[in-house]
């Protein structure tokens, strides 16, 4: 077996609130080999988006890492320094990010804001980089790219910034590249595509990828592995195959059973009960108590830890 290429240990995330200091993820644990995708799924606000940007150190006031170790070709990136972290963030793990509009600067155009970025990292010239730009552009599928170095984000489709975005991120040639819900807000027809560039990109690259998504669907068809996030905690980790063929924990029965089958005979779509909990008030022990079909009193006493069940981990004392 190999070596994980970036390793998460008991990570907890705080962010403090008024008076109340509120757990955002608790004691989550991961692992992203060499060449692999790792997906990373659950619902909005379950704390998907703080790990990726806890993975490059991205987490500023009122939020905070509390304890854990999150291990890069074995360095812990918690206890580099702030040059360290710079030179790592973009050359050895870049990040897409949920909404690209959000993510472009408005006033400048895509070419420089990627052309920067390459000699952010690599020592060329203006000339130099603007090359390498057109290239990246050229690659990530945007037409008539010498035209569109010198466009404005807000000139270019949802689609055509996401593929800016990715541009960006790849332009470091990246180890780890994390994709942060990449297809929020674009059509289904778009979603494939940008999909479909991500896994030719990481295939010519060797690239390890964590994909963060909320759509089951999507993380089955690309992903080697799969973790399954609820209020914070991670419930149920392993390979792709065996979280879909046989689910142990009731979260992740209840995600699958919910989707839609094609043959399927049924009036009502199928639902999961109840609502999530909000993370100022959560149960004392198993986040998922309040909504489990197989919960008992045992459930509720205290915390539940991430143990092995056969080929998974799983967060269920019930599983």
């Amino acid at each position: 077996m190999q070596n994980p290429l970036l390793e998460i240990s008991n990570l907890n995330v705080t962010f403090s609130v008024t008076d109340q200091t509120i757990l955002a993820v608790r004691d989550l644990s991961l692992s992203i080999y060499h060449g692999k995708t790792l997906g990373l799924v659950g619902e909005s606000g379950c704390g998907k988006s703080v790990t990726a940007s806890s993975i490059l150190r991205l987490i500023y006031p009122p939020g905070r890492i509390d304890s854990g170790e999150i291990r890069y070709r074995g360095k812990d990136i918690l206890l580099m320094s702030e040059e360290e972290v710079r030179k790592t963030r973009g050359k050895e793990i870049a990040m897409i990010f949920q909404e690209p509009m959000t993510s472009l600067n408005p006033v400048f155009r895509i070419g420089y804001q990627i052309s920067e970025t390459i000699r952010l990292h690599v020592d060329i010239n203006k000339s130099e980089a603007r090359e390498q730009t057109i290239d990246l552009l050229r690659k990530v599928g945007i037409p008539n790219p010498a035209l569109r170095y010198n466009a404005y984000p807000h000139e270019l489709s949802g689609g055509m910034r996401q593929r800016v975005m990715i541009a960006i991120a790849l332009s470091a040639s990246p180890s780890i590249l994390i994709a942060d819900e990449p297809t929020t807000a674009l059509d289904v027809t778009i979603q494939a595509q940008i999909l479909d560039l991500l896994l030719r990109i990481q295939n010519e690259k060797d690239m390890s990828l964590l994909l963060i998504s909320h759509d089951l669907g999507i993380v089955a068809n690309v992903a080697d592995d799969i973790a399954i996030m609820y209020a914070g905690e991670i419930v149920e980790y392993g390979s792709v195959q065996h979280i879909f063929n046989n689910p142990l924990h009731p979260y992740t029965v209840g995600l699958i059973d919910a989707i839609p089958k094609i043959g399927e005979n049924r009036k009502r779509l199928k639902t999961i009960h109840g609502f999530v909990p909000t993370i100022t008030e959560r149960p004392t022990g198993c986040s998922f108590y309040p909504r489990c079909f197989k919960r008992t009193d045992k459930c509720n006493q205290n915390p539940i830890p991430l143990v092995k069940r056969g080929e998974v981990q799983v967060r269920c004392i019930r599983a």
